[in-house]
């Protein structure tokens, strides 16, 4: 269920049943919802001819920014996602990691305001993923609304201050990380391991 929520939030899916919107946007007005969103999705799809740079400009140039303003928005989201020493590389080369960060940099360089993740620090070694985290944060802190689906609890520990859990597209509990753990049933195949030499093990 994470992954259609993010999809109807992004006007990708149109619900069959009730309504939604992101900040009180409506999907039946794609333009103004598409300037809104930014959007990193779980899976990729990239033009294997373009550089890193290339694609972020050719992006912002179809949004309606000039040429000028979509370069410097590009290079500006390149940055933050720490790869201006790729930026002239071919992203059909780019690593798995790279690859992530590029779709990061494409859902941030238009300056939307809300920012939906999907598993965003899949595939990303410890220090990249401590960087994206760092970054979700700081734009976060910036006023951005950041809506971040993971099934990795520590990780959602770190970045939110809000959790919703879901399974199988039922809500389950949501709140505060503190009181969403207190409500979470024990899992039913828990083992227990007891060792004398606890370093040793």
């Amino acid at each position: 269920g994470k992954t259609t929520l993010l999809n109807l939030m992004a006007g990708l899916l149109r619900p069959t049943r009730g309504r939604v919107s992101v900040l009180g946007v409506s999907p039946e007005a794609p333009e103004e919802l598409g300037r809104l969103v930014g959007y990193c999705t779980q899976h990729d799809s990239f033009p294997r001819a373009l550089s890193g740079r290339e694609l972020l400009r050719s992006w912002l140039r179809l949004c309606g920014w000039t040429d000028s303003t979509a370069q410097s928005l590009a290079d500006e989201a390149i940055a933050r996602v720490g790869l201006e020493e790729a930026a002239t590389r071919k992203v059909a080369g780019y690593s798995k990691g790279m690859r992530q960060r590029i779709k990061l940099a494409l859902a941030i360089c238009h300056r939307p305001r809300v920012l939906l993740l999907d598993e965003p620090l899949n595939g990303l070694d410890p220090l990249a993923r401590a960087e994206a985290i760092a970054l979700f944060r700081a734009l976060a802190d910036e006023g951005l609304h950041v809506v971040l689906s993971s099934h990795i609890l520590h990780e959602v520990d770190l970045v939110s201050d809000r959790v919703v859990l879901v399974n199988g597209g039922y809500l389950i509990a949501e709140g505060q990380i503190q009181t969403v753990r207190g409500e979470m049933p024990e899992h039913p195949l828990q083992v227990l391991i007891r060792c004398d030499r606890p370093a040793a093990l």
